[in-house]
């Protein structure tokens, strides 16, 4: 496993090998990874106090086999993990967020997009400890779904302490009607709402998105 100290605000990862990245007091940083690769890895962020990290990973592939874990082991410390992911067979993660102290707040944002008979299985576990008093956990976890559904979502809170905040959702299917029909008043077909609707639900909290509208589009025309 590849062990990196990061002091700096941006990294951008170029493979899929295991790597546990430590982020130090007072840092605010973005990791990012685009692939489209089989991937069989795990990530593990520790951050100090003070410290702040936003994850962004998109993945286009048939077999993704991911685990991030998180440890907000500093006072303050702040996680936001977004996963959008194309599977084109079988994609699985897991993601482990751990509050091991007072005032810390995390974000996950798990987005997958099936198409015809391929699966996502999301496994989102959030921890609050005993003593992380004023702690914020929040998951968001939707599949999207254009065919068959074969996908599962699994989101599990663990909060051991009362004084705090915690949420989590999950959504598996289509898009709603209501929003398709919105847009075809707009004068946009069937395929052209769903393009737009795609390009929102997995790229709405990454940067360069005209970059990467260009890989949705080698999956989803």
């Amino acid at each position: 496993m590849n062990n990196i100290i990061l002091d700096n605000e941006l990294l951008i990862l170029k493979d899929n090998e295991d790597k546990e990245i430590n982020i130090k007091k007072d840092i605010n940083t973005k990791i990012i990874l685009i692939n489209e690769q089989k991937a069989n890895n795990k990530f593990i962020i520790n951050l100090e106090e003070n410290s702040s990290v936003i994850l962004n990973i998109l993945d286009a592939s048939d077999d993704i086999n991911r685990k991030v874990i998180i440890n907000l082991s500093g006072k303050n410390s702040y996680s936001e993990v977004n996963i959008s992911s194309i599977s084109l067979g079988n994609n699985n993660y897991i993601v482990d967020v751990y509050h091991n102290e007072k005032n810390t707040h995390s974000e996950t944002n798990l987005h997958g997009l099936t198409i015809g008979h391929n699966k996502i299985t999301f496994k989102n576990n959030g921890s609050i400890k005993k003593g992380s008093i004023k702690s914020i956990l929040n998951q968001d976890n939707k599949i999207i779904t254009l065919d068959k559904n074969n996908s599962k979502i699994e989101p599990n809170l663990f909060i051991d302490e009362y004084d705090v905040s915690a949420s989590h959702g999950a959504y598996i299917g289509k898009f709603k009607e209501e929003d398709i029909f919105y847009l075809k008043t707009r004068g946009l077909n069937e395929n052209e709402c769903n393009n737009l609707l795609i390009n929102g639900f997995l790229l709405g909290n990454f940067d360069d998105k005209e970059s990467l509208e260009k890989i949705i589009k080698k999956y989803w025309r």
